[in-house]
Formats: C-alpha cells, sequence, structure tokens
C-alpha cells in the first residue's frame, strides 16, 4: 500500500497560505471523492493505472486502520479538493491489513492485470510482499504516504494545509517525527516545498530496484526526542 512518494507539485505559496480550518479528518463517504482526486493529481502512475475501484479499496484500508492518519481538504462549498494520508509507523500491521483487503485488491486491479499481466502481477507482489526493501522507521514516528490536491486547486494552499494537519493530528496520535518518501530527480519543486515545510533529507534509496528516492523527516513541533 506504500504510494511511492506520489505527490503533486506545489506552489512555493502552499506552505504559508493554507487555511487549515477547510481540513478535517476523512470519512467513508470521502472515499470516491479521495480516488477520483488521486486518478487527476497522479495520471501515468502506478497506483493510477490499477483504476478507480483499486484505489476505493485502498482508501477505505487507511480509513479502517486504527494507526492510519488521513486527512482531507474542502472548498469553500463544501467539496473535497485534496487530501493526505499515512498511518503511525506499524511494521507487520500495514502488511496484516493488505492482506486482510487482498482479494478485494485483486478483484480491483483485474482488469490492469488482463492488459499488462507480468508487469501489475509483479508491483503488487513487490507492495504487497516485499521483504528487506522496506522502510525501517522508529516506532513512534508517522509515515505519510501521499498528498494529493486537484489540478484546478493547485497553488491555493490546500497541500500546505494538509501537510500541517497530517502533523497535528499524527503528534496527537503519539507520533514525534513525520517521514515521507518523494522522487529524487526531476522533483525539485516538491522537495523544495517539503524543505520549506521544515523537512530534511533523512536517507537516499532505491524503489523496486530502479527508482531514486529520498526519506525526509521532520520533527514534529512541541516534541523533545531524547
Amino acid at each position: 500500500m506504500d504510494q511511492g512518494g506520489e505527490f503533486v507539485n506545489a506552489s512555493d505559496a502552499e506552505v504559508n497560505s493554507y487555511s487549515n480550518d477547510r481540513c478535517r479528518q476523512a470519512l467513508i463517504s470521502d472515499v470516491s471523492s479521495v480516488a477520483r482526486i488521486h486518478l487527476d493529481a497522479f495520471e501515468g502512475f502506478f497506483l493510477s493505472e490499477l483504476g478507480y475501484g483499486f484505489l476505493c479499496v485502498m482508501y477505505r484500508a487507511f480509513l479502517v486502520n486504527p494507526a492510519g492518519v488521513f486527512v482531507v481538504h474542502e472548498s469553500k462549498d463544501g467539496q473535497v479538493t485534496g487530501f493526505a494520508v499515512g498511518a503511525l509507523s506499524s511494521g507487520q500491521k500495514d502488511r496484516w491489513l493488505a492482506l486482510r483487503f487482498l482479494p478485494q485488491f485483486l478483484l480491483a486491479a483485474l482488469p490492469a492485470i488482463f492488459r499488462r499481466p507480468r508487469m501489475i502481477v509483479t508491483r503488487l507482489a513487490s507492495r504487497f510482499f516485499e521483504t528487506g526493501s522496506s522502510l525501517d522507521l522508529p516506532k513512534d514516528a508517522a509515515l505519510l504516504r501521499s498528498i494529493g490536491v486537484l489540478s484546478s486547486e493547485r497553488g491555493g494552499g490546500a497541500a500546505g494545509g494538509l501537510l500541517e494537519a497530517f502533523e497535528q493530528i499524527a503528534l496527537r496520535q503519539g507520533a514525534t517525527h513525520v517521514y515521507l518518501t518523494t522522487d529524487q530527480d526531476n522533483n525539485e519543486r516538491a522537495q523544495k516545498f517539503y524543505k520549506r515545510s521544515g523537512y530534511s533529507l533523512a536517507e537516499c534509496f532505491q524503489q523496486d530496484g530502479q527508482r531514486s528516492m529520498w526519506l525526509m523527516s521532520k520533527l514534529l513541533r512541541g516534541v523533545v526526542h531524547e
């Protein structure tokens, strides 16, 4: 269920122009909107290729995860226009949750599997059954999996608001740090956004043996890390 650093580019103004009273915790009724936002924000990415049905299953799984952190951003008229999702570091619990939903995931992914069976099955297996390549995070950390904002709403501050809302909820749930992954190459805008938000490079690594990634981290405000 790791989304591999999928991120919608934010403008330099995003960090300080948010309105956090428009961010709230996600509900089951938001799943359909979040899946559509994902398709709009991450066109051409692997998870988008798996389709709307797969994304609905995935985001429902995040919602039922007791360690999940899932927030949405609403427009002034109450429409969901963005989301941020992740979880407290829980090791095998994430994998157990993925396996619990495995039949639904596979059923939803069937159309994509029929189109490109070898690639899709290989990538899915690496996500659900990977061993040794998972990120080893502290137990008191939260991992931000993804931020997505509708393309029509970019530059309005939603990404910055979602990031802060995610951090606040993670802090209330006991996290002292937030970690995230983002692409290393051709990704300066997103890297700059995270740096301006207080994140720093913690590690470079290879995802799926070929995609160069950054692991970034931030110490949450008000927390003293011993």
